[in-house]
């Protein structure tokens, strides 16, 4: 009788705890938030050499790893990224019912699907900035994140020790911003070719371990697709503490530069044509210009989204 009565009992309980999973999903919700989850507290995020915290129209850094909405969402995706860290969790606030479905939009389907999230990889560091992200998220609104950097170590310290080297030899501390600037952009042209051939056979596998579509890749080959142009120029300014972050179209991407108070544009990879003749040119018709004279010059291949891009304009 008594083994009958216990197996009643156990039975009975076992229900109960059916039930509460079943129609009460609060309760086990509470117990992941409080207990495990702690209110949502995350670790702290550590930044490296390369964080710049710097707030964009587009995206701001923030402190708050809770998402309220997809603005915040974004700016931890920022902040995350601009950090340098390849690790981190956040979590969705349980009245942003619709965070779930945000995160999943960000989530490019290939590499080189373009997202808001290779959007947000422009205002970063390109040391930071990421070769593939993924993304992991749960039932109870815990996000992570995962980051493959796009440069190596290894690779940051050949790019260091290379424009170190190309600034010794070529820039003086009592050149005017400007012609720093300048000086840099002529070697980097002078001394570099348009990749022509990767960029008319993009989907070859010939070409897919090449990496003129990086700062690396321009420094080591001489040859550059325009990511490798921009990355290289991105660097250089940051040296210089000169604010500035990279512009996509759908096509293509470029810098844009803040200098006495205002943006403006550089494309090295323009300035830089490919002849018919093979001749070496090296032109400024896309250096350190504004909005306007851009669309005077194309108003085609850069033409960009001015509500990610708005400081641009």
């Amino acid at each position: 009788m008594k083994s009958k009565k216990k197996f009643i009992i156990s039975t009975i309980l076992l229900l109960i705890i059916i039930f509460i999973l079943m129609y009460y999903k609060e309760i086990p919700h509470y117990f992941v938030k409080t207990f495990l989850y702690h209110n949502y507290a995350t670790e702290e995020l550590e930044k490296n050499d390369y964080a710049k915290e710097q707030d964009y129209n587009f995206v701001q850094i923030t402190d708050d790893f809770v998402a309220k909405d997809k603005q915040h969402l974004l700016n931890i995706f920022y902040t995350i990224l601009d950090s340098g860290n390849t690790s981190f969790y956040f979590y969705c606030d349980d009245n942003y019912l619709e965070c779930k479905n945000d995160v999943d939009k960000l989530i490019p389907s290939t590499n080189e699907e373009e997202s808001a999230l290779a959007d947000i990889n422009n205002f970063v560091h390109p040391f930071n900035s990421y070769k593939s992200i993924n993304i992991i998220s749960n039932s109870f609104g815990k996000i992570t994140v995962t980051v493959e950097k796009q440069y190596k170590e290894e690779e940051i310290e050949k790019i260091n020790n290379e424009l170190q080297t190309i600034i010794n030899k070529n820039i003086s501390e009592d050149m005017k911003i400007n012609d720093k600037i300048k000086v840099f952009h002529d070697y980097i042209i002078n001394n570099t070719a348009y990749d022509i051939d990767r960029a008319n056979n993009m989907t070859s596998s010939e070409y897919q371990t090449s990496s003129t579509h990086t700062a690396y890749g321009l420094l080591v080959d001489k040859k550059a697709l325009c990511g490798g142009y921009s990355d290289i120029m991105s660097i250089f300014l940051y040296q210089l503490d000169i604010p500035n972050f990279r512009v996509s179209a759908d096509n293509h991407v470029w810098n844009l530069v803040f200098l006495n108070d205002t943006w403006l544009h550089l494309d090295a990879t323009w300035d830089d044509p490919v002849t018919n003749t093979g001749e070496q040119l090296l032109i400024y018709d896309y250096f350190l210009i504004p909005y306007k004279k851009l669309l005077e010059t194309d108003p085609v291949e850069h033409k960009f989204n001015l509500e990610i891009y708005s400081e641009a304009k």
